[in-house]
């Protein structure tokens, strides 16, 4: 059977692009976490007498999960448009969206359990 497409239609480059746009996201979560997360109280600040933050910051934790389940959700509607318009063999499935909404799902865990 002749091939009647000559290459990747818009949605499709779209669809590239939106996966570059979630790993971006996760990027700055990687940013937010950074920030809300408790500080690190080293020997040499303990001795030194220097107040560590031992406690997730108040201000920027719920946005850290706000934005946490909303990559989820974005990751799933790229995931979701791609599976449904792919439609040769040749498609494929993008590995790093299953990816990126595994360390996601691992990360609400961690958020959530840990």
């Amino acid at each position: 059977m002749a091939e009647r497409r000559r290459g990747q239609d818009r949605l499709i480059v779209l669809l590239h692009w939106l996966a570059i746009v979630c790993w971006a996201c996760v990027m700055v979560l990687l940013t937010l976490y950074h920030y809300a997360r408790p500080e690190i109280a080293y020997g040499f600040l303990r001795y030194g007498g220097i107040a560590v933050r031992e406690h997730w910051d108040p201000a920027l934790t719920p946005w850290l999960e706000y934005s946490l389940w909303g990559c989820v959700a974005f990751t799933l509607l790229v995931l979701t448009l791609q599976y449904r318009r792919s439609r040769r063999e040749q498609d494929g499935y993008q590995l790093s969206l299953m990816v990126l909404l595994l360390i996601l799902i691992i990360s609400l865990l961690l958020f959530y359990f840990g």
